[in-house]
Formats: structure tokens, C-alpha cells, sequence
């Protein structure tokens, strides 16, 4: 991946039919492209670690959209926004800098395990802070 600029991450409670429900976390990897996708039952904002399945890339409108899904597929609704930065991504590795609202900036690193992603919190690197938000 190029350079990295800062963009969005957004966090959504997705809730299915059946009721049952899982929050999608998607970042934006820069204009034109759709968002990386994963599937987790961890709240992002509060964590500092966590497992999740990287599900297909979505649509930029996910960013704002709030609502029904079509095909019986639930609705979602927005928990959580903020500002990112996409330092490192691979299919099978992510090295992205998230402040969500409120909260100061952290690095998120994930790998895969399989099917599986696992997330760490680690510290940014102060020569490559992003700004404040």
C-alpha cells in the first residue's frame, strides 16, 4: 500500500433477523476503493485485543448509512467513528492507526490465523504520530 493519509473508520451494531447480532468494523483504505471489512463481537473503541473475521469489502456507503439491509439481512446502525490511518495493509496483515471519537490515537495490528484475525493495541511510534483530531 502507498503512503499513508488520514481517512475514517467506522463501527457498526449489526443486527440480523433472527435477532442475534455482531458489530462490522470497516476502515477506509482511500478514495475510490471499497472498505476493509471485518466481523467481530468486540466493541473496537474499548478493547485491547480481539479476534475478528475479515468478511467482504464493502461499500463506501457504509460510512454513513444507517438502517434496513436488503435481502432480510437485519439492520445496522452506527456505534462508533473516528479518524484513521492505514499504515500497512495485506490480505493477510493490517497495521492501522484508529482515534475514534473522544479517545486518543492507538495502532491496531492484526493478523491472520486461518480464518481467524487477531488484533493487538500497540503504541504509535511518535515520529509517525498522525495529527490530532
Amino acid at each position: 500500500m502507498s503512503a499513508a493519509f488520514q481517512t475514517t473508520t467506522v463501527l457498526l451494531r449489526h443486527v440480523l433477523a433472527d435477532g442475534s447480532w455482531h458489530f462490522d468494523w470497516m476502515i477506509d483504505p482511500g478514495p475510490e476503493r471499497p472498505l476493509i471489512t471485518f466481523r467481530t463481537a468486540a466493541f473496537v473503541p474499548d478493547a485491547s485485543g480481539f479476534e475478528a473475521e475479515r468478511i467482504g469489502d464493502h461499500r463506501r456507503v457504509y460510512l454513513t448509512y444507517e438502517g434496513p439491509l436488503s435481502g432480510r439481512r437485519g439492520e445496522v446502525s452506527r456505534v462508533a467513528e473516528g479518524a484513521a490511518r492505514v499504515v500497512e495493509a495485506s490480505s493477510r496483515s493490517l497495521i492501522v492507526d484508529l482515534a475514534f471519537a473522544g479517545r486518543p490515537w492507538v495502532r491496531w495490528e492484526g493478523s491472520a490465523s486461518g480464518s481467524v484475525w487477531i488484533f493487538g493495541q500497540r503504541g504509535i511510534p511518535a515520529q509517525v504520530a498522525p495529527p490530532e483530531v
